[in-house]
């Protein structure tokens, strides 16, 4: 199944063929949703020792977590809502489980709304940088919502400034749903998911710049072509020389599918803006629709996901893109694996060439799954959610020296909400 390209007018995500229930997870994004494929197939984990360090309550510190940040043993990131005024949170947890609310988003005109999924990132003097989805600029209206999104710095000491508030379509992006990236001078980039010029003037998405002073410049604008369009859930990547490397889900091929929007592309953004496709997918075997970012190793190898294509059409693939933009797929994911469509998140690489990554659905109750790719290709279920222990995991994973790995589900865990808050996990090898 070729997944459904983004509607600019009609306000429709590129999850439109995923599901309602993640739709309440994440309805800030104000983008509709289709039905849940409500399939369970009985598919066991592998053993692997699980632990859920903290289940999130509905309001008092915030539920649906981001991606996590681990500095020194303890970790750091946002919930999408709760809070003062349940529009999300910045939070730290320790390693014994402890979590400290660091800031809590509110409605005032000038502060940020709905922290995006993408992990913080923080710099040597302790400030923690991230993304919100809406707030900011209220004379800006994306997907009917006032507020096209911020990017914002927490002090140690909790003092948040907003270093950006996008204006959207046709000089500036909107609706950030990634988290940053930063260079060795602290300047920031990120992409929108929306904005810039192109798709019937709502923008198709940028690759933005901030310096450490706050001043924005939008490296590039996708046009909805050959070049790409929408990088959904896509944190950049960025080389020694200060390229960034990231994925649209549509664009590229426009003749993929049938459709006309595309399968999406893998590019390159120079630091001068001069955008390069390394690789636009056909839809079949090849893959389509990344909607996550990549990870790169030492010798420019990038790696991702692909929401469609492989061998069952619809359930998506591992892929490998050389600095040549010559194509390998690792793996191809069974509709057990993914039940039925996959939406994986963005990889992580460890030393040994392994790559591990989160799937939204699958597993034993089609709750989501950690998984393990090897460097050989050999796919291994890490472990499946049975929605007390989370369900839905949505963002990446980080690991330590020791080799755990570390997530977050958005939903599953304490059910005073109605789906769940989410949990932050632990899987010890």
């Amino acid at each position: 199944m070729i997944p459904m390209q983004p509607d600019r007018q009609n306000c429709v995500s590129t999850f439109a063929h995923l599901t309602k229930r993640i739709a309440q997870r994440w309805r800030t994004c104000a983008m509709s949703m289709a039905v849940l494929f409500a399939l369970t197939l009985a598919l066991p984990a592998q053993a692997q020792s699980f632990q859920m360090l903290y289940q999130f309550p509905l309001r008092k510190t915030g539920n649906t977590p981001s991606g996590l940040l681990r500095v020194n043993g303890n970790f750091y990131g946002t919930t999408a809502l709760g809070g003062m005024s349940n529009v999300g949170t910045v939070f730290e947890l320790t390693s014994q489980g402890k979590l400290t609310s660091l800031y809590s988003f509110s409605h005032n005109t000038s502060d940020g709304r709905n922290p995006t999924i993408g992990p913080l990132i923080r710099d040597r003097a302790g400030n923690l940088y991230g993304t919100t989805q809406n707030g900011g600029d209220l004379n800006c209206i994306a997907f009917l919502i006032r507020g096209c999104g911020t990017v914002f710095k927490l002090s140690p000491y909790g003092k948040e400034t907003i270093l950006h508030s996008f204006s959207g379509a046709p000089t500036d992006g909107a609706t950030p749903l990634a988290g940053l990236v930063a260079d060795s001078a602290g300047n920031l980039y990120g992409t929108t998911y929306v904005g810039g010029t192109g798709c019937n003037g709502q923008g198709c998405g940028t690759v933005y710049k901030i310096t450490p002073s706050g001043t924005e410049t939008v490296l590039y604008s996708f046009t909805g072509g050959a070049d790409g369009s929408n990088p959904y859930y896509v944190d950049l990547v960025i080389d020694p020389a200060g390229n960034l490397y990231g994925t649209t889900v549509g664009g590229g091929d426009l003749t993929c599918g049938g459709h006309g929007a595309g399968c999406g592309v893998v590019f390159k953004v120079d630091p001068t803006g001069k955008e390069t496709v390394l690789h636009a997918f056909a839809g079949g075997t090849d893959g389509g629709g990344p909607s996550s970012g990549l990870v790169r190793d030492s010798n420019g190898n990038l790696y991702g996901t692909a929401t469609s294509g492989g061998n069952c059409r619809g359930c998506g693939l591992v892929f490998k893109v050389d600095p040549t933009g010559n194509e390998t797929v690792l793996y191809n994911f069974t509709t057990e694996e993914v039940q039925p469509t996959l939406s994986a998140s963005s990889l992580l690489l460890d030393p040994a060439g392994n790559l591990y990554g989160t799937t939204l659905y699958g597993g034993s109750l089609s709750d989501g799954t950690v998984f393990e790719v090897s460097s050989q290709g050999v796919y291994t279920m890490l472990h499946s959610f049975d929605v007390n222990d989370g369900e839905f995991p949505v963002a990446g994973l980080v690991r330590d020296n020791a080799g755990n790995l570390y997530g977050t589900t958005s939903g599953g865990g304490n059910f005073s909400c109605s789906l769940g808050c989410g949990v932050v996990f632990k899987i010890t090898p």
